[in-house]
């Protein structure tokens, strides 16, 4: 009897993966997560590597956290995974709603497939509650932008964390200083940067402005990152060095040698372009207090 059960109870385990393995493989995802049996999701980047390189601490017990910018969730379950008593996830779930550059916003209107596609990949928050269910998290989801935050309405954090946000953001500052407004502890803030101007330019602030048919607005240098920490009311008390994140399984991956790819070379977007093929995308990070 007893091992008729075992068998039972085995059966629909190994069931219930399957369930879970076919129910990720129809969403689209944007962040590579481990979810329990062995299942990884095909994101559009890697974010795992990057873990270790993001000064974020390595014990959370007791604090209430944010994560800003959470999409599927990564950096919410890795605070959670930490110890966090709470944990607040905010995003924008409309991405009609996201801070398009005017140019990038009418090609989408004029472009229903796109839109659909976009709508698609973040529908209803599919992949974070697919994943918050699969991890048996307590991560509580907010449609909310980091330009409303509001310590009145969502209260006050001990560690609040924002990744790879501020480049869709048409005025970084602002949100930084709607982020600093709701954090009573530290903010780990973790973003993209222009990789040969970090190295060319690593004192001198400096940002090439985008702001025309894509979703992103500002790639500055590494400096000029810090900067922007400082100028929304931060101190930096510890910075890292440039990191990248890889790309994941779903993100297309061009040849890396081509003609094409050596004329890229001439311009900055295209010499980003190889980076990313290469490495992945250049980000640095930094552990910040509100000024008092």
């Amino acid at each position: 009897m007893g091992e008729a059960m075992s068998t039972t109870n085995g059966t629909t385990a190994a069931a219930a993966q399957a369930t879970l393995a076919e129910r990720a493989a129809a969403l689209s995802w944007y962040h590579t997560l481990d979810l329990p049996g062995g299942i990884e999701t095909a994101g559009h980047f890697d974010t795992r590597p990057t873990v270790a390189k993001v000064p974020l601490p390595a014990r959370l017990d007791g604090k209430r956290c944010l994560d800003v910018g959470t999409w599927d969730g990564f950096w919410a379950f890795e605070m959670e995974r930490r110890g966090a008593a709470s944990v607040t996830a905010i995003d924008l779930d409309d991405p009609s709603r996201w801070d398009w550059p005017p140019e990038a916003r009418l090609r989408l209107d004029r472009d229903a497939d796109r839109l659909a596609y976009l709508e698609q990949y973040k529908k209803d928050a599919a992949g974070f509650r697919l994943a918050k269910e699969a991890l048996d998290s307590k991560v509580e989801r907010i449609d909310c932008s980091v330009y409303d935050l509001d310590p009145a309405v969502h209260g006050t954090f001990d560690v609040v964390f924002l990744g790879s946000l501020l480049l869709h953001l048409r005025d970084p500052v602002s949100a930084l200083s709607a982020l600093r407004s709701v954090c009573s502890g530290e903010a780990i803030i973790a973003d993209t940067i222009e990789l040969l101007p970090s190295l060319l330019r690593p004192r001198t602030p400096s940002a090439r402005l985008e702001g025309l048919d894509q979703s992103w607005w500002w790639q500055p240098n590494a400096a000029a990152f810090r900067r922007m920490v400082r100028s929304a009311g931060f101190d930096i008390v510890e910075q890292t060095g440039i990191y990248f994140l890889p790309i994941g399984a779903s993100h297309p991956k061009p040849p890396v040698l081509s003609r094409a790819t050596w004329r890229e070379l001439l311009t900055a977007g295209g010499r980003e372009k190889v980076v990313i093929r290469l490495k992945g995308i250049p980000h640095t990070a930094v552990r910040a207090t509100p000024q008092r």
